[in-house]
């Protein structure tokens, strides 16, 4: 684990430590993921955050900057409120609209990024960012490191019908926590393994897979 990386686990360590936070992010379904009749709560809520923001700020990804391994899109992260606007006061960042908004999130769910909530220990959601297992420093301590208490499910996970499967590999691709893997030349899932970031469920060829509640 490099340096930057142990500084950001030990932060969080302590805030976990003295009771602060419960995580420091959680993953937030693609809006695309959820049909729009059937699933109006979780719809609701990933626009929600960004509607109900008094304002909005594009800013550069920190972890793709620092890092720089894969050529994702950078302008893909979104500050709200007092957050952003103290960046864009410092030029750090740019004020953007809803509508602005919801074009970025649709970028990065093209790009395969997975949408992450982030909270401060005063429990304020201050961030929604779109991020990538090979720079964010949240889903490296996930994947890598093993610090699974730092990244919080989503409140579904995604369920295939079997018989509709193509077994193409897209999903498998598209799949940032390892939970579908090829097996005999087969697409298996586990679902276990899914924190419902829903990137499978838009990349699907026949729609054979789609997001459920997570079991209670």
């Amino acid at each position: 684990m490099d340096g930057w990386l142990q500084k950001r686990l030990e932060k969080y360590g302590a805030w976990m430590d003295e009771n602060r936070i419960a995580f420091s992010s959680r993953v937030i379904p693609v809006r695309a993921s959820l049909a729009d009749e059937q699933w109006v709560l979780p719809t609701e809520q990933v626009l929600r955050i960004i509607k109900n923001a008094e304002s909005i700020a594009l800013v550069d990804c920190v972890c793709r900057r620092h890092y720089k391994r894969c050529a994702k899109p950078v302008a893909v992260c979104l500050l709200l409120d007092g957050y952003g606007e103290k960046l864009i006061e410092k030029g750090a960042g740019k004020r953007i609209s809803y509508d602005e908004a919801t074009a970025v999130l649709e970028v990065a769910n093209r790009e395969g990024l997975v949408h992450l909530s982030l909270y401060r220990p005063d429990h304020k959601l201050y961030a929604l960012c779109s991020c990538c297992a090979c720079c964010c420093h949240d889903l490296q301590l996930l994947m890598a490191h093993g610090q699974s208490q730092l990244v919080a499910h989503s409140d579904y996970v995604s369920a295939t019908n079997m018989e509709a499967c193509l077994h193409c590999g897209q999903c498998i691709e598209r799949c940032v926590f390892g939970a579908r893997e090829w097996v005999e030349a087969k697409m298996d899932y586990d679902a276990a393994r899914c924190f419902g970031c829903g990137l499978c469920v838009t990349t699907c060829p026949v729609n054979a897979i789609t997001m459920v509640m997570k079991p209670a």
